[in-house]
């Protein structure tokens, strides 16, 4: 599979019980309505995930998905941030079957 195929099957599969986790393995702290603080230094909740896994930020407008929040806002490479994705979303299954 190729990574342009990775990406669309991790988004059509991505729903914001999925992309919880992910936001919390990268160190956010994300509330029962899943708001959280995109920025260290937001006071409060700045960005929001919708129900199909789309990520939302209040103050700028910047809206998309899991794969381009760790490309843009962690600044790693697209090829990494997919497959990282992939795997936080692989272990996430596994462990959900257990």
């Amino acid at each position: 599979m190729d990574l342009k195929q990775l990406r669309a099957q991790i988004k059509e599969s991505l729903d914001r019980d999925k992309v919880r986790p992910m936001l919390e393995a990268l160190g956010y702290r994300v509330n029962r309505n899943f708001m959280f603080r995109l920025r260290p230094d937001d006071s409060t909740p700045s960005a929001s995930i919708r129900r199909d896994g789309y990520i939302k930020d209040f103050g700028s407008g910047w809206g998309d998905d899991i794969v381009v929040l760790i490309h843009e806002y962690r600044q790693i490479p697209l090829k990494e941030a997919k497959l990282c994705c992939s795997t936080v979303s692989w272990h996430k299954e596994v462990n959900d079957e257990k």
